[in-house]
Formats: C-alpha cells, structure tokens, sequence
C-alpha cells in the first residue's frame, strides 16, 4: 500500500515538473519573440538604413524642390543656387533627434543635422506588422526645414548713381527695389532673398558701363557721379522752341535780342535790320552727362545748331540749296576780292580796298577792320596767287534778308620773299541792303 502511495506521488511530480519545463520553454520562446519583435520595431533601424542609403541624388532632389517656389526673377535657373549650396549639407556628418515636441510611438518624427545645422524633418511609416502590436519602420518623408531652406538665400545690395540703370542677372531692377541711400545723388537697391550667385550690371546716363569699387558678399559699390550745372545761351528765330534732353525750355527764360545789330560797333540802329532773334539765358542743375539742346521752327522743324563760341549755340535753319544756287557767284566775287586784298595783289593796296569794300556792309566791325588793315600789307611784294581750291557751301537762311554760308580755301601764295600755301575757313553772313547782299561779318573756324 505505502508503495503505490510513493509510485502515484512521482507520477504527479514528475509531470508537473514537465508541465513546468514545458511552460518555461514556451515562455521563453514566446519572450524571445517578443523582444525579437520589440527589437524589429525600433525606430533607430529605418533611421541607420537612411543613414547608410542617403546619396547626392536624393539631396539634389530635395533642395530643388523646396527651393523652386522661392525663386526670384532673377534665377531663371534652379540648378545654379541649387549646385551652390549643396556642399553645406551634402558633405557633412549627419546625426538624428526625436522631434519630442510632435513624435509619438504610432508617429514618430525625427530631425536631421548635418553638422552644426538642423536641416530637415524624417516622418516614419509603419510597414510589417511582427507580432504583439509591434511594427516595421520605413521613412515615409523628408521634408527639409523652412528655416534651413531660408537660411540658404541672401540679400543683395547695390549702391549708383541716382540716374544709372541696374540689372542683375540681366534682368533690369525696378523702382520697387530701390531703398534709402545715405550718398546724396546716390541710389540704393536691395534684393532679398537670392539663392543663386548674380551679376550686377550698372550702366550710366549716358550708356558707359560702370565697374564696381566693391563687390563682396552680396554688396555691390559703384562709382557716383554728382550731377553739374550747366549755362546755356541759346539764340534761335523769332516763335521757335527750345528743348533740353527733350523738355520744352519755359519761355520765362526768354529775353529778346535783335542778333544782326551785334555785327555792327554802333552806327546803325536796330529797326534798321528788322531780323530778330531770341535768346534763351539761364542755368540748370542735375545733368550727369551733357545735355542734348535742340530747337524747332513754328512748323515744328527741326533746327540746326552751330557752336558760335563761348558756349552760345545759335540755332538756325537747315542748308538750303536755293540759296546756294542763288548766290554762289555773289559769296565767290566777296571771297576773290578779299583775298586779292589780304595779299596785296598788283602792290594796290587802295585799290584792292576799294573792291573789297564795296562788297561790304558799311558800318560793321568787318568793314573797319579791313579798312585798318591797309596800312599793314604794304610789305608784301610781287604777290601772286593761285587756287589750290575754293569751296562755297552749308547755306542758311536768316528770315528774308540774310544767309550765312561756309566758305573754304587754298591758295599757293608767292611773293619775293617767300612761297606757301595758305588755308582758308570762314563762316560769312550776308545782308541784303539797297538790293545788294553784303557781307557783315566773317568769322574764321
């Protein structure tokens, strides 16, 4: 009896002790697999597998994407900007951190750093599910940071003259760019936000291009050139305008001169030559470059200037052929005859006056001259011309009663001192007086 009792007891323990061993094996199994699972489902595994498989490619990709919507005017390109900057995250050491403001264990989200900067934001995405509500993770997304794409763009400035053209990238800056300059005939521009590398191109009122003095981490400096003053004295015929860089002249500035009269020293009075011009005196500031004057007729054409010395511009009408076919003879017999007479020709010198002068306008500075001069060319011996050549030509109309032409010459001079050849150029006025044309003036050029 007491041996049954000792067999039954061992049966019992024997299989509990092989219920338990049983247990502890598939608890083990069953722990092990848990905590293969738990491992499986670490974040840290999709994060080192981005770690290892992150390339060029992918960072090119994503600069040019979060770049693009940014880009100004003034980068046509994406690939330029987006080729600068990628050294700043392409060839630096990354490192990870758990974004622990947002991520959580279903959403986990994690911040990249490539070196002292952080540059964007990975999303992870569950994938395998591996047993006891653990996953697989994969990265579902990278975006990069508005703060680290902002933080790629620069500001460019630009300092110029006020009246000089800017392009950058040659595209042309407007108004809307221009900013507070502390130069006082300066402009400044400003451009926010330039991803790419630029080139400035200033170009000055009249057209020159300017070179920069400065040109260093975005800021460009260019030569300013302060506007002058400029004097005019400008004469042109009775009810024509005047315009400075094509701005009509107020006639404010207007005081009527009678223009013939001055070719006369006293003598004559002014209701003598009715001819009349105005004459335009005052000064003006701002111009960087010359200013273009011209002037019009009460037709509206346009006028011819000629530089008459001492900064006056008398503006008359264009060449006139008529009066060229007109009174070419007239302007050679003057011409002849006063050469005749500054040469001493036949040693006659009163003679040689008399011709001259009766060519002339009595009265006028050009008279008396001549007259004055006939005590100096009794020197002159043996004298003998002849015409290399003579040229009459660019005549103008003054009203109805005077014309200026231009006149050239070369003559072979020989006397019995000397021989040389002799160039003449004039620009002559003619009067009409008594139904002769006279001249009145001569000017050399």
């Amino acid at each position: 009896m007491q041996k049954q009792k000792k067999s039954k007891y061992y049966k019992v323990l024997l299989l509990t002790a092989a219920v338990f061993i049983v247990a502890i094996g598939v608890g083990t199994v069953v722990f092990w697999r848990y905590i293969e699972a738990y491992e499986l489902s670490r974040h840290e595994h999709a994060i080192q597998y981005l770690r290892e498989n992150i390339d060029y490619d992918f960072w090119e990709r994503s600069v040019e994407s979060a770049m693009i919507p940014l880009l100004t005017v003034f980068e046509s390109d994406v690939g330029a900007p987006v080729e600068r900057h990628l050294h700043k995250i392409r060839d630096v050491q990354y490192s990870f951190r758990q974004k622990t403001d947002e991520s959580s264990a279903q959403a986990p989200i994690y911040i990249i750093r490539a070196g002292p900067k952080d540059i964007g934001i990975v999303r992870l995405v569950p994938t395998v599910d591996v047993g006891f509500g653990f996953n697989l993770w994969e990265v579902g997304s990278i975006e990069l940071l508005d703060s680290f794409v902002e933080s790629l763009a620069e500001n460019v400035s630009v300092t110029v003259s006020q009246n000089a053209t800017v392009e950058v990238n040659g595209v042309p800056l407007e108004q809307e760019f221009l900013t507070e300059c502390e130069f006082e005939y300066g402009a400044a521009y400003l451009l926010q936000g330039i991803f790419g590398e630029v080139e400035v191109s200033v170009f000055e009122f009249d057209g020159r291009k300017s070179e920069p003095y400065f040109a260093q981490n975005g800021e460009f400096y260019f030569p300013i050139i302060n506007p002058f003053t400029r004097t005019f004295n400008i004469l042109v015929p009775e009810g024509a305008d005047v315009f400075i860089d094509g701005e009509k002249v107020s006639p404010g500035h207007i005081s009527v001169r009678w223009l013939m009269p001055e070719v006369f020293d006293g003598g004559l009075s002014m209701s003598d030559i009715p001819f009349t011009m105005f004459r335009y005196e005052f000064e003006q500031s701002g111009f960087y470059v010359e200013p273009v004057v011209t002037a019009v007729d009460r037709s509206g054409s346009e006028l011819v200037p000629i530089e008459t010395g001492g900064g006056e511009i008398l503006f008359t009408t264009p060449f006139c052929p008529e009066l060229k076919e007109r009174h070419t003879a007239t302007v050679e017999t003057f011409i002849r005859a006063f050469v005749n007479f500054s040469t001493n020709i036949g040693e006659n010198t009163g003679g040689n006056y008399g011709n001259v002068s009766r060519l002339m306008l009595r009265g006028t500075e050009l008279q008396r001259r001549t007259q004055g001069a006939t005590t100096t060319l009794s020197w002159l011996r043996n004298s003998r011309i002849r015409y290399n050549s003579l040229e009459i030509d660019n005549f103008r109309p003054f009203g109805d009663d005077h014309f200026t032409c231009e006149v050239r010459y070369n003559i072979n001079h020989r006397t019995e001192y000397q021989t040389r050849d002799v160039d003449g150029h004039f620009e002559i006025l003619f009067v009409r007086s008594g139904g002769n044309w006279l001249a009145a003036k001569m000017i050399a050029i």
